[in-house]
């Protein structure tokens, strides 16, 4: 087992209750499950990880991640905000991304909503700014 070193100054660490029936594995993949504070097990490659667990546990039991950063209160634009989903940003606000499709325009995603909302609600948003080709 290797030992690597772990520095965690400047994160942004949350914590959270493991969703019912699930569980929290160290070192793996955290998913937001069912609720605004409710995290599981990430299990496939197309789950949207919103940071890594500090530790392993059971169902009901509150667990640390670190998350991949910082996260910020924003402004929820037309469309809504849906906790765990990708975010892009309209004239008015945030709002979730659409639906990722092959092709060859250009879109900013700038984070995951941490918690859904409607327009004019602020909520939380992992700031993840990044590009990606759709139709």
């Amino acid at each position: 087992m290797s030992t690597a070193t772990v520095k965690v100054g400047f994160a942004t660490i949350g914590t959270y209750t493991v969703a019912a029936g699930q569980t929290a594995t160290l070192g793996m993949g955290a998913i937001l499950s069912g609720a605004d504070d409710a995290v599981a097990t990430a299990g496939a490659n197309s789950d949207l990880c919103i940071g890594i667990f500090r530790a392993s546990a059971i169902a009901a039991a509150r667990v640390d991640v670190t998350h991949f950063g910082p996260i910020e209160r924003v402004l929820v634009g037309t469309g809504g905000a849906t906790r765990g989903a990708k975010a892009q940003i309209l004239v008015d606000g945030f709002a979730n991304a659409a639906a990722h499709a092959a092709g060859a325009t250009v879109q900013s995603i700038y984070g995951i909503f941490m918690q859904s909302g409607v327009a004019g609600d602020r909520v939380g948003m992992m700031l993840c700014a990044g590009n990606r080709e759709s139709a």
